[in-house]
C-alpha cells in the first residue's frame, strides 16, 4: 500500500543558533487590487518557532519592519494561517526588500532585495524551466501510452532520464558557485527527498558548502538531510528512535543492540502487511532463541484495531505506535511512503538489508545463523 507524498515547502527542523549577530530589515510592498483596510500577513520560521506579523493595506501599500539573525525564508499570504496556499516566497538578509503583487495571483509577485533574494530568483528560474519541461514530457508520455505508442514512450523515458541528470548538474553548479548562500542549503534540503536519493550525491553537495555556513540554519538543514539519509541506508547505523508500546512504555531501538533485529513497518488496515505477517512470525519463532527479534512499528490510528491485529496475527514481539497513521513520527523519520517495509539491523544497529519478505527473509537469517 502506498501513501501519496506531498513535498512541503516549509519543513520545521530544530537547530542550534550559533551566532546571535542581528540585522534590521524593512519590507515595502504594493498589493494591487487589495481592498482598503484589508490585511497582508508575513510569515517565517526561526529557532523552532513560527512567526506571523500582519499590517493593514493602505492605498494598496503595506510595509513590515523587523530584526533577523541570518538570511531566512519569508512568505506572504492573505491569512494568519502560516501554511495557507497560495503564498509568495522570498529571502531576507537585511536591508530593504521591495514587493509588487496582485492579490488575485499572489504567488506570482515580484520581489527584489539583498544577495540571498537574488540567489533565490536565479534558483527559482531554473527550477521553473525544469518543471515546465517535466510537465511537457509527462503529457507527451501519457498521450503516447493512450495511443499504445511504445516507441515514443521509450524515447520520452530516455529524455526524462537526461533531464534528471541535467537538473542534478544544475543544482550541483548552483551550490558550487554559491557555497555560502542560504538558498544553496535550502536547495539541497528541498530537492533531495524520497527513497531514490543517492547518499553519495547528497554528501557531495553538502561537502561543497562553506565550512562556516554549516553552522547556519540552512547549512544544518542540508546536513540533517544527509544524516537522515545515511541512517536509512544499508551500511549505515539506523537512526535512533523511541515510541510508545500499547502499555504506554517508551521503547528505544538501541535497546535491541546485541541482537539482529527486524524493524517492521506495518498496520492493521494494510492487506499486504497482514499477508506477510505469517512469514515474519515463522522467522521469529525459528530464530528468536538464536539472537533474533522483531520490532514492530505500526502506522495505525485506531488502537483497538491495532491490538486486535497483533493478537490475531500472533505478533508476540515488541510493538510501538503513536497512533498517527501515515503521520507516524518514526515512519516520517525513515521516509516510509509504503508498507510493508522493513530494515534488518546487525548486532551493532547497522542496517544490513531492507525489505526482506517471505523466502528472502528466511534465506538471510539462515545465512546469518548458520
Amino acid at each position: 500500500m502506498t501513501k501519496s507524498i506531498y513535498l512541503l515547502s516549509f519543513v520545521l527542523i530544530s537547530f542550534i543558533i550559533r551566532s546571535q549577530s542581528s540585522y534590521n530589515y524593512s519590507i515595502n510592498g504594493i498589493a494591487k487590487k487589495a481592498k482598503e483596510g484589508s490585511y497582508i500577513y508575513l510569515h517565517h520560521k526561526w529557532n523552532n518557532k513560527d512567526y506571523t506579523d500582519s499590517v493593514k493595506v493602505r492605498a494598496e501599500k503595506f510595509s513590515f519592519n523587523g530584526k533577523g539573525f541570518e538570511p531566512n525564508m519569508f512568505w506572504i499570504n492573505l491569512s494568519s494561517n502560516i501554511n495557507l496556499q497560495p503564498n509568495l516566497i522570498f529571502f531576507v538578509d537585511g536591508g530593504k526588500t521591495n514587493i509588487e503583487l496582485n492579490v488575485d495571483s499572489i504567488a506570482t509577485g515580484k520581489v527584489t532585495g539583498g544577495q540571498t533574494q537574488a540567489d533565490y530568483i536565479e534558483y527559482s528560474a531554473f527550477m521553473k524551466t525544469f518543471s515546465l519541461k517535466q510537465q511537457a514530457m509527462v503529457k507527451d508520455y501519457n498521450e503516447a501510452r493512450y495511443k499504445g505508442d511504445a516507441g515514443t514512450m521509450n524515447t520520452i523515458s530516455g529524455q526524462y532520464q537526461t533531464l534528471e541528470q541535467d537538473f542534478k548538474a544544475s543544482i550541483y553548479n548552483f551550490v558550487k558557485t554559491k557555497p555560502k548562500s542560504a538558498v544553496s542549503g535550502y536547495a539541497i534540503y528541498f530537492n533531495y527527498q524520497g527513497n531514490n536519493v543517492i547518499a553519495e550525491e547528497l554528501e557531495g553537495l553538502v561537502n561543497l558548502l562553506d565550512k562556516k555556513f554549516l553552522d547556519t540554519k540552512y547549512g544544518q538543514l542540508a546536513q540533517e538531510k544527509l544524516k537522515q539519509m545515511r541512517g536509512t541506508m544499508i551500511g549505515y547505523p539506523a537512526i535512533e528512535f523511541s515510541q510508545a508500546s500499547p502499555e504506554g512504555k517508551q521503547i528505544k531501538l538501541s535497546e535491541f543492540k546485541g541482537k539482529y533485529v527486524l524493524v517492521d513497518f506495518w498496520a492493521s488496515w494494510c492487506g499486504p502487511c497482514r499477508a506477510e505477517n505469517p512469514n515474519v512470525v515463522m522467522a521469529y519463532q525459528k530464530y528468536k532463541d538464536k539472537g533474533f527479534t522483531v520490532f514492530g512499528v505500526s502506522l495505525d490510528s485506531n488502537k483497538e484495531a491495532w491490538l486486535k491485529a497483533v493478537d490475531k496475527d500472533n505478533l508476540t514481539w515488541p510493538q510501538v505506535s503513536d497512533l498517527k497513521g501515515w503521520q507516524n513520527d518514526v515512519a516520517k523519520l525513515y521516509g516510509i511512503s509504503s508498507i510493508p517495509q522493513n530494515l534488518l539491523l546487525d548486532k551493532e544497529g547497522k542496517i544490513i538489508a531492507k525489505n526482506l519478505r517471505g523466502a528472502d527473509l528466511e534465506a538471510k537469517l539462515e545465512e546469518l545463523f548458520k
